[in-house]
């Protein structure tokens, strides 16, 4: 074997020495890059949380002594109220199908027939704009059965609702307490929220 076939480019020394340092500091910094963004997250959620709360107690207003006699316990997840140790991802997915739930059942015509575009308008584009949020990490976020089994209760819960109000053909009582569930819910949203810290 010749002297020339044993020695080591030294250009491609330096390329992989490069590549070796590149990856180095990719696993080093990304962790860090991660948190910043659920930092970042968890702010925005918890501040349009407040905004989406403020426009239901516009919607909602004054209850009429009428309407408390159409409540119905719609049974929510347990979970969803008395949140364990979550998982920061599984939580991103829980607080995602929720607000996508909500946007879909307040887009409803029916939904909220007394409620000025002022209000409701607001309301939907906030509930969007946090569904933005919540996707730019889950896309890097992996799945749980425990999530997945939580989005399925919430899908059939929300379904309850949507029953509900179908079989109450949108009254207005029928849909100032859905209203008030929905305010119900941004509170446990806001505890949820907080398992998106680090």
């Amino acid at each position: 074997m010749s002297e020339r076939s044993t020695q080591l480019d030294p250009h491609k020394f330096t390329m992989v020495y490069r590549g070796i340092l590149y990856l180095a500091l990719l696993l080093l910094f990304s962790p860090s890059i991660s948190s910043k963004g659920y930092d970042s997250l968890r702010f925005h959620q918890r501040r349009t949380n407040q905004r989406s709360l403020m426009f239901l107690n516009k919607m909602i207003g004054k209850l009429h002594p009428e309407c408390l006699q159409e409540r119905m316990d719609f049974q929510i997840p347990r979970e969803i109220v008395q949140p364990r140790q979550c998982q920061r991802e599984n939580a991103t997915m829980i607080i995602h199908e929720m607000l996508q739930q909500t946007l879909i059942l307040f887009s409803s015509k029916n939904a909220c027939p007394d409620v000025n575009d002022t209000i409701i308008e607001p309301f939907l584009s906030g509930i969007y704009q946090q569904m933005l949020h919540l996707e730019e990490e889950m896309d890097q976020a992996n799945s749980s059965w425990e999530s997945l089994e939580s989005i399925l209760r919430l899908k059939n819960y929300y379904q309850g609702i949507t029953n509900y109000l179908k079989n109450k053909e949108y009254s207005s009582c029928a849909c100032k307490i859905v209203q008030v569930e929905t305010r119900r819910n941004f509170s446990f949203l806001y505890k949820l929220t907080e398992y998106l810290k680090n």
